[in-house]
């Protein structure tokens, strides 16, 4: 069976430029540290043919993807902390805008979207008091977790 799936590999060229094939097999192994002294022979000779070099990207670094999934979280809590159960599951929750402004803080437009009128009003809250403080604590929660500056914008529409 190995040695088929070495060929399909070959003709579709995904070995291409490697000096060895290391099958990872199954162990039948009846005991749990039998089959850990494999893994760990396994391990080591992958690591024998790995090459050092530098990581293409900062391991600590935050890309901007992972940052606006962090954005739309944050929000999405303080808005559970608040609502509680009167939240309804067909909301929609998206990132409309993200901007980096001159000064290095950020801009940040999140909508979230309603099927109905009276569940809008649940999330607005009276003259815009449980969005507000939704907006409030969501904005310092991102403050000190990108370290910098952060203008946040909530909206709740109709859809």
């Amino acid at each position: 069976m190995v040695k088929e799936m070495v060929q399909k590999s070959w003709e579709f060229g995904f070995i291409g430029g490697l000096r060895r094939v290391v099958p990872f097999i199954q162990f039948q192994a009846s005991s749990q540290q039998i089959k850990q002294k494999e893994v760990a022979r396994e391990i080591r000779e992958i690591k024998k043919h790995a090459v050092k070099r530098p990581w293409d990207e900062d391991p600590f670094a935050m890309s901007e993807e992972v940052m606006k999934n962090i954005s739309l979280e944050v929000v999405r809590e303080r808005l559970l902390d608040h609502v509680h159960q009167e939240i309804p599951y067909e909301i929609e929750h998206r990132l409309i805008d993200w901007k980096e402004l001159r000064d290095g803080s950020l801009r940040i437009e999140q909508h979230f979207i309603t099927h109905k009128q009276s569940q809008r009003k649940i999330l607005v809250g009276k003259n815009g008091s449980k969005i507000g403080r939704i907006g409030v604590e969501a904005n310092e929660e991102l403050r000190s977790v990108f370290k910098r500056n952060v203008h946040l914008i909530l909206q709740v529409r109709v859809k």
